[in-house]
C-alpha cells in the first residue's frame, strides 16, 4: 500500500513538470467521457419521455384503428378500407369480456371561436368511459356524461391550450361560458388538466364533446361510424386475450379473411417496447460516436508517454542502475497514464453531466437523464484506455538496457 502511495505521488509530480502538456493530453478523455456521458443521458431523457408519453394515453390500452387503402378504378384513385361503426363498439362492449371499458371516438376538425377569439381546433367526440380509458384527468367542471350522449348535448370540455387560445389564459375559468363552433354554440362544461407537449404533440390542444353530438353535427344526420375504438383491458395479464377477442369479433362482424389487414388492433405494450428499443438503439448509436473522442484520447496519451519515455531515458537507466526492477518501471509509466485517464474521466464527468441539461434541449425537449451506469461505465472505460494506451510506453521504458540508458544524450 505505501509502495503504491508513493508511486501514485511520483506520478502526480511527473505530470505537474509540464503542466499545459499534461493538460492537453487529459483534454482528449475530457471530450470523449463528457461526450458519452451527455448524449446517453439525452437518449435516456428522450426514452423516458416516450414511455411516459405512451403512459399518459391509458393504462392496459387497445386501440382499434383502420387501415385505408389506395387503389386506381375506372373512377380514378379511389379510396377502400373498413369502417367502424357504432355496432361494432356495441358488439365489442357485449362480447369481449377480457375488456373492462370501451371508448369511441369520432374526430374532425372545426373552426371555435369566443369574443373575437378564432382558432382551428382538433373537435373529438367521445364517450362518458374516455377519459377513464385514455388517462384524461378533470381540472375544472366535469367530464362528458352518458345523458350528455343521450341527450345530444351541445356541451364540450377544453383542453389547457385552448383555454389560452379562446379566452386569453389558462387562469381564466371558462366553466358555464359558450364557444361557437362551427357557427353553433356550445356551453363549456369543464377543463382538462395538462398534459404538456413532447414525442406525442401538444396533448392539451383537444376539444371534446358527445360522440353522438358530434356524429351529428360534425359528421352529417344518419352519420354512425367513429375513427377509432378505445378499449381498456381488465389488467396488463389480459391485454393478449382482449386483443384476439376483439380481432375474431370485428373478422367475424366484417366477413375478413384472417390476412385481411383492413384493421389492426394496437396493444399499447408492444408499442411502448418497439419504440424503447428504437430509443435505446439510438442510444447506443450515440454513445459510439462520442466513444471515438475517448479512442483519440487513448492515442494521445500514449504519444505523450513515448514521448516522456523518451525524454526520460536517463532517468530509467539510473532507476534501474541503483535497483529499481522491470516492473517498478513498468508500474511507474502506467501509473502516470492511469492517472493522467483517470483525472480526466471525473473532469469528463463531470462536464457531461453540466453538458447534458444544456444539450437536451436542443435535441427535442425532453430533460436528460444521468444515470450512475453511464457514469460507470464511462469512468471504467477511461481508466481501461489509460491502461491499454499506457502499457506499450510503459513496457518500452522497462525494457530499456540501463548502460544505454545512462550513455543516452
Amino acid at each position: 500500500m505505501l509502495k503504491m502511495l508513493m508511486v501514485l505521488r511520483v506520478a502526480l509530480q511527473a505530470l505537474t513538470v509540464n503542466k499545459m502538456r499534461s493538460f492537453l493530453t487529459m483534454l482528449g478523455i475530457v471530450i470523449g467521457v463528457a461526450a458519452v456521458i451527455a448524449l446517453v443521458a439525452v437518449g435516456n431523457g428522450a426514452q423516458a419521455q416516450v414511455v411516459s408519453n405512451l403512459e399518459s394515453l391509458g393504462s392496459n390500452l387497445l386501440t382499434v384503428s383502420t387501415t385505408v387503402r389506395m387503389s386506381f378504378s375506372g373512377r380514378g384513385l379511389q379510396q377502400t378500407g373498413m369502417t367502424l361503426t357504432n355496432s361494432d363498439v356495441e358488439a365489442i362492449r357485449s362480447l369481449a369480456d377480457a375488456v373492462s371499458a370501451v371508448a369511441p371516438e369520432y374526430g374532425s376538425y372545426a373552426t371555435a371561436t369566443h369574443s373575437g377569439n378564432t382558432t382551428q381546433a382538433s373537435i373529438t367526440g367521445v364517450t362518458a368511459e374516455y377519459d377513464e380509458v385514455r388517462n384524461w384527468e378533470v381540472a375544472r367542471g366535469r367530464f362528458i356524461s352518458e345523458a350528455d350522449n343521450e341527450n345530444l348535448s351541445m356541451v364540450v370540455v377544453l383542453g389547457e391550450t385552448l383555454v389560452e387560445d379562446l379566452f386569453g389564459s389558462t387562469l381564466v375559468n371558462p366553466v358555464g361560458e359558450t364557444v361557437r363552433i362551427n357557427r353553433q354554440n356550445y356551453q363549456v362544461i369543464g377543463v382538462l388538466e395538462s398534459k404538456g407537449e413532447g414525442g406525442m404533440g401538444n396533448q392539451d390542444s383537444v376539444i371534446f364533446m358527445p360522440l353522438r353530438t358530434a356524429q351529428l353535427k360534425l359528421g352529417g344526420a344518419g352519420t354512425q361510424t367513429v375513427g377509432s375504438i378505445n378499449l381498456q383491458a381488465r389488467s396488463a395479464e389480459d391485454m393478449d386475450l382482449a386483443q384476439a377477442q376483439v380481432t375474431a369479433i370485428l373478422r367475424t362482424l366484417h366477413g375478413l379473411d384472417i390476412d385481411d389487414n383492413s384493421y389492426t388492433v394496437q396493444n399499447q405494450a408492444d408499442i411502448a417496447g418497439v419504440l424503447a428499443e428504437t430509443s435505446g438503439t439510438f442510444t447506443t448509436l450515440l454513445a459510439s460516436i462520442a466513444a471515438i473522442s475517448l479512442l483519440v484520447g487513448g492515442i494521445g496519451i500514449m504519444n505523450i508517454m513515448l514521448v516522456s519515455v523518451t525524454e526520460r531515458t536517463r532517468e530509467v537507466g539510473l532507476r534501474k542502475a541503483v535497483g529499481a526492477t522491470r516492473g517498478d518501471i513498468l508500474i511507474q509509466f502506467l501509473a502516470e497514464a492511469v492517472v493522467l485517464s483517470i483525472l480526466g474521466g471525473l473532469a469528463g464527468v463531470a462536464l457531461g453531466v453540466g453538458g447534458a441539461d444544456l444539450i437536451s434541449p436542443l435535441l427535442g425537449g425532453s430533460k436528460a437523464l444521468v444515470t450512475s451506469d453511464s457514469i460507470a461505465l464511462a469512468l471504467v472505460v477511461s481508466v481501461g484506455i489509460g491502461v491499454f494506451f499506457g502499457l506499450y510506453p510503459a513496457n518500452r521504458a522497462a525494457v530499456l538496457n540501463p548502460i544505454d540508458a545512462l550513455r543516452y544524450e
